[in-house]
């Protein structure tokens, strides 16, 4: 534990080297607009199957209460976001065999933002994301499935340069540094660089070059390095839709003389229909690619179709549909099936949701949420199936709203 602590706060401590750059810029907020926003969410919660077992299901009720706090300030040239929430995490079950309240904990939620314009055509940003949580898969959708609720920290911090030049092209240039520290488990840590090169064909399309190159680190684990190209055709279809067709290569090598791992190459898509107006938003996707964290060795080729609806009636009810298809096809990762024969692992998910949420005042709101999940694995013991029900009310106090 006292491990934990220490790594926990030297990742927390990580991205205010760099808060530190932006403090010596020659950016003035002497005069800038900004707003101060107060918000508590206490959400009530029910799962019957909380640490989504096969067998021996536990039924859980979580009480959450999330205060928080969101600064903005901006020019015309700059804006900055400092956002802080401790979440307060508290469990009940109905069960004899185990204890959930022993997994009660304070987690933390904090992300900063920065950016600046010089001389018009370079922009400099840099974000920081800190999360503590038991949530699987807070930064990585394709283990959002995943069954262990081990308590982690994550941390990433990603400083980026935009260049625009000769009109029609944008140059993007960037680094992220990603820390995963675990109470018992392995912690990992992993470097990426970003190259990106658009080209504006003209107002409603673009096409870009996409170059990432990581590198994951574990004490014991095999480490790994990837890199990845990618070609992105993006195009305006009308004043809601935009479309995203992407394609390319990843090439991952993992350290020599691990026989538990295999290195891959492959292609890799990503296809999207993205729409936002007033009152609605869509999200209509379909990806394949590798997860890039895994607890030991267990990587897998994800292909995963999503479809995320909300729409806002009458100014009060906003109304939410999505859920995801997704199957993994893991590498190495072995294990007994049913039949007794032993069988490389594979998985196939099916996620929805459905929630309806009423804004009383301005400042108040509440809403019910319903999800469901649905595993099914070759592999004896990895299927699961999990109902949730959850509902909140939420207040937001905005200080610039108020003058």
């Amino acid at each position: 534990m006292a491990n934990y602590l220490g790594n926990s706060f030297k990742s927390f401590c990580f991205g205010l080297h760099f808060f530190l750059l932006f403090l010596v810029f020659s950016v003035t907020f002497a005069a800038a607009e900004s707003d101060i926003t107060f918000s508590l969410d206490v959400q009530e919660e029910y799962s019957d199957n909380f640490y989504r077992r096969e067998t021996d299901k536990t039924k859980v009720y979580s009480t959450i209460i999330k205060p928080g706090i969101m600064a903005r300030a901006w020019t015309e040239r700059s804006s900055l976001l400092f956002a802080y929430s401790p979440t307060f995490n508290y469990y009940s079950d109905e069960s004899d065999k185990i204890d959930a309240s022993k997994d009660d904990f304070v987690g933390h939620e904090l992300n900063f933002m920065a950016e600046t314009t010089f001389f018009e055509r370079l922009r400099l940003s840099f974000t920081d994301r800190f999360q503590e949580t038991r949530e699987p898969g807070a930064y990585d959708v394709f283990i959002q499935n995943e069954a262990d609720r081990e308590r982690y920290i994550i941390n990433q911090a990603s400083p980026f340069l935009t260049y625009d030049f000769a009109e029609k092209f944008t140059a993007i240039l960037g680094y992220q540094y990603e820390v995963y520290n675990f109470e018992d488990s392995e912690n990992s840590h992993e470097h990426r660089g970003y190259f990106t090169l658009r080209y504006h064909l003209d107002d409603q399309n673009s096409i870009e070059v996409e170059e990432q190159y990581w590198a994951r680190r574990y004490p014991t684990n095999p480490d790994y390095e990837s890199s990845q190209t990618k070609l992105i055709f993006r195009r305006e279809l009308n004043d809601f839709i935009n479309c995203e067709i992407g394609g390319g290569y990843h090439n991952r090598q993992f350290e020599s003389g691990r026989t538990e791992v295999e290195d891959f190459d492959g292609f890799v898509y990503r296809l999207a229909l993205t729409g936002e107006s007033d009152v609605s938003t869509l999200f209509l996707g379909y990806r394949k690619n590798l997860n890039d964290f895994s607890k030991g060795t267990t990587y897998f080729q994800a292909h995963r179709l999503t479809l995320n609806v909300e729409h806002t009636f009458f100014d009060k009810f906003m109304c939410s549909l999505g859920g995801y298809y997704q199957k993994n096809d893991y590498e190495t990762t072995t294990g007994i099936t049913s039949a007794g024969t032993t069988e490389v692992r594979k998985d196939e998910i099916w996620y929805g949701s459905l929630g309806i949420r009423y804004r009383i005042v301005d400042w108040l709101s509440a809403g019910i949420h319903y999800e469901y999940t649905d595993r099914e694995s070759n592999i004896v013991g990895e299927s699961y199936s999990e109902n949730m029900v959850y509902g909140n009310i939420k207040f937001e106090y905005s200080i610039a709203s108020r003058q």
